[in-house]
């Protein structure tokens, strides 16, 4: 046996001590949204290809439907429509050219199904999305083994952003964040930042920042990778103009709000933005995105009577506070719910039962089956794992609801 492969018992031991460091070093202080799991988690017999090669493909129609509305409505409209505010118009290049938008980060939220197929809940494009960390939970199992290390999604940040660095001479990395955001208790950006610091050439400068404290050094010679969200940007649009005129590139505009809205689920099954796609792009969308319809009061009615069927999304949610499980809620509490102020639209999502995986808490000896969701990676049209996000007892699987979290990664069946 290889000296550098530890037996299988001392292994686990070493792993979950270096998730448990991991995450004590990593973590945001002042919650405890971070449970990780014990092992990563294998997703034998689901093989993602198909989602890999849909995306693009799905992305396109998107484009081809977003010129037709903004042919047909104003984009104030339009931008309601998405749940994202008109305010940041400026920084939002895809609605002059959405053809030509090129996402530089997506994150596919999927649902895995207990046949083996997974379906596409979500499209998150915006650079603010989590979980990326949890790699690191794979990288130490696979060091553990002997095993050849898989790159992770940082490490493939990293290789998206040194050409452009080049490219451009910059010579600093700006990881931008808000500071409404310190104290959150998930990751915090240092290993992000460590990973770039380590990845790209040397001599370059990384470094953290908000709209408080670091962003005085933007200059130039940066580049910005935008990690807050279109709605902290609203406490400071000077600052964001700012950040936009001075820096020599910034990676995360506000096109990805536009094009990553839970609103596009539904209009990819409406039947007047479909007359626009080809038919095996329709074909496409049926076979793995749920059926969703935008709320509308042509159609309200009848989709409260069946809300039992549906998880009711608004277009503004983030960590699963504007998701509603028709089966948990009264019909005047929905009602109530839908008719809120939530600055855009809302879809009905048909409920689809999530599969069970076998997982571990982190330190606990026994295995539980849990429903878990997964998140796609892809960074600068490189793939990646899985965010894994385990349920604890709620419908909406999210770390804001207790969910715990690992990294699952592809295992090709086996045959008899």
């Amino acid at each position: 046996m290889r000296d550098d492969v530890m037996n299988p018992e001392a292994g686990s031991k070493w792993v979950e001590d270096r998730i448990r460091d991991f995450c004590e070093r990593y973590k945001d202080g002042g919650g405890e949204k971070l449970l990780p799991l014990g092992a990563a988690v294998p997703l034998t017999g689901f093989r993602l290809d198909e989602v890999r090669s849909a995306v693009p493909e799905i992305l396109r129609a998107k484009s081809v439907i977003l010129r037709h509305l903004l042919s047909t409505m104003d984009r104030a409209a339009v931008l309601q429509l998405f749940g994202v505010p008109s305010q940041l118009v400026p920084w939002m290049p895809v609605l002059d050219d959405p053809e030509g938008y090129e996402c530089p980060v997506l994150r596919v939220d999927l649902i895995p199904l207990a046949d083996g197929s997974v379906r596409i809940c979500e499209l998150n494009l915006d650079s603010s999305v989590g979980g990326p960390e949890t790699a690191e939970f794979r990288r130490y199992e696979e060091l553990a083994a002997g095993h050849p290390v898989t790159p992770t999604p940082y490490e493939h940040l990293a290789r998206q952003l040194a050409p452009i660095m080049r490219q451009k001479g910059l010579t600093k990395v700006c990881l931008l964040d808000w500071s409404t955001w310190e104290g959150y208790g998930q990751f915090d950006l240092e290993w992000m930042r460590e990973t770039l610091a380590h990845q790209l050439p040397a001599g370059l400068d990384v470094f953290v920042a908000t709209e408080k404290s670091g962003a005085e050094l933007i200059d130039e010679q940066t580049l910005v990778y935008r990690v807050f969200m279109a709605d902290d940007a609203l406490a400071d649009l000077e600052f964001v103009a700012e950040v936009f005129n001075t820096a020599g590139h910034v990676i995360g505009d506000f096109s990805g709000e536009v094009i990553g809205s839970k609103v596009w689920m539904g209009l990819l099954h409406d039947p007047e933005y479909r007359a626009l796609l080809p038919e095996s792009t329709c074909a496409v969308i049926d076979a793995l995105v749920p059926k969703t319809h935008v709320v509308a009061a042509a159609n309200i009615d009848a989709l409260i009577a069946d809300m039992s069927g549906y998880f009711f999304k608004s277009a503004a949610d983030f960590g699963g506070s504007g998701v509603i499980d028709g089966r948990t809620v009264s019909e005047a509490e929905l009602r109530d719910r839908l008719a809120g102020d939530n600055r855009g639209s809302w879809v009905a999502q048909e409920i689809i039962t999530p599969a069970e995986f076998d997982v571990r808490l982190l330190g606990s000896s026994d295995t539980m089956s849990r429903e878990c969701v997964l998140g796609l990676y892809r960074y600068g049209g490189r793939w990646s794992g899985c965010f894994l996000r385990s349920g604890s007892g709620s419908s909406v699987i999210n770390m804001s609801a207790g969910a715990a979290v690992s990294w699952a990664y592809e295992e090709p069946s086996v045959e008899a």
